[in-house]
């Protein structure tokens, strides 16, 4: 069962300077999630860097490098890194430290949200977490440092004001960890989506298992950042390649596409009765498609009567496409 939003329109504004690693200015934020939990069940290994055994902070400087972002190799370094961050601040990305033994930082992973985080563990591997856990790793935690730039408060962008129309749709997926956005809290809600963004999205939103590295597709191969999130959503019949078998992350997804990954993501029926646009006649491959959103009042199309099937979502209407198909 998808993850359901409760639409608020109150938003707290904090504002935080901080530390941006060596990312660069156009680092996407909402890649972490799936780079990440690509890797659950990899076995843990001491002194282990690559996806055939991690330690702990091998594993967090893998993930981190893949965003682009360089991090101390040890734990000792990983807990001076960045900015320390109250735990009652603490928002996914942040890098939790645990003293297992001795002294001082002995075990790090990243949050994930809802007091979950994802490590290596000596015991499991590449597992999630409670940090509530009252057995070890509530008594454990020493502290956290943020080394994502994040400078505006949870679903605040700079390039989202408060007057712009999707706002408080952009504000509630933020509170689900379904968006982190861009480096230095940009969202680029002008820019087109792609086909593994959108994967990423629906992933996370169905929360499915996302740790399958399979070459299912020649142009996702296992180091692809996507490639679990991809797998995750073909196996769920959401998504669907081309005719030679590509999937094409890179693509930027289009209004019939995302009409066909919508209705089969969230099993939309048809209308009672045909809804009417101008450019998508019954003979239209997405016809049936946009058909089912429109019943269900996820889309009314533009004012001239047309859908524009062959026009390129933005990451502002994928957005409002699935907060509406969740409500």
């Amino acid at each position: 069962m998808y993850r359901r939003l409760i639409l608020g329109l109150v938003s707290t504004f904090a504002i935080f300077f901080l530390w941006a690693g060596s990312a660069s200015a156009s680092t996407n934020y909402d890649k972490l999630l799936p780079v990440a939990k690509k890797y659950i069940g990899v076995p843990y290994k001491y002194g282990g860097t690559t996806a055939s055994g991690f330690d702990c902070s091998g594993y967090i400087n893998v993930v981190y490098k893949e965003l682009g972002i360089n991090l101390p190799r040890t734990t000792k370094g990983i807990a001076t890194a960045g900015t320390y961050i109250e735990r009652d601040n603490l928002r996914v990305g942040d890098l939790v430290i645990f003293n297992t033994f001795g002294s001082g930082p002995s075990h790090a992973g990243i949050y994930i949200g809802n007091d979950e985080f994802i490590h290596s563990s000596s015991s499991k591997g590449v597992t999630i977490s409670s940090l509530n856990d009252p057995y070890y790793w509530k008594n454990k935690y020493i502290g956290a440092r943020r080394v994502l730039s994040f400078d505006l408060g949870v679903g605040e962008f700079r390039d989202i004001n408060s007057d712009h129309w999707v706002q408080p749709i952009v504000n509630e997926l933020a509170k689900e960890e379904l968006v982190l956005g861009y480096e230095n809290s940009y969202y680029k809600p002008q820019d087109n989506i792609t086909r593994a963004e959108v994967a990423a999205m629906l992933a996370e939103a169905f929360d499915l298992k996302v740790n399958n590295r399979s070459g299912n597709f020649p142009d996702v191969n296992s180091n692809h950042w996507a490639v679990g999130v991809v797998n995750a959503v073909y196996q769920e019949g959401i998504f669907q390649g081309n005719d030679s078998n590509h999937f094409r992350p890179s693509d930027a997804l289009t209004r019939g596409q995302m009409a066909a990954i919508i209705s089969r993501a969230f099993d939309l029926g048809a209308p009672a009765s045909a809804v009417e646009f101008s450019d998508v006649s019954a003979d239209h491959w997405a016809y049936n498609d946009v058909q089912k959103l429109a019943g269900s009042r996820i889309t009314v199309g533009f004012p001239d009567g047309s859908f524009k099937p062959e026009e390129h979502v933005t990451r502002s209407q994928f957005a409002a496409f699935l907060y509406r198909a969740m409500k």
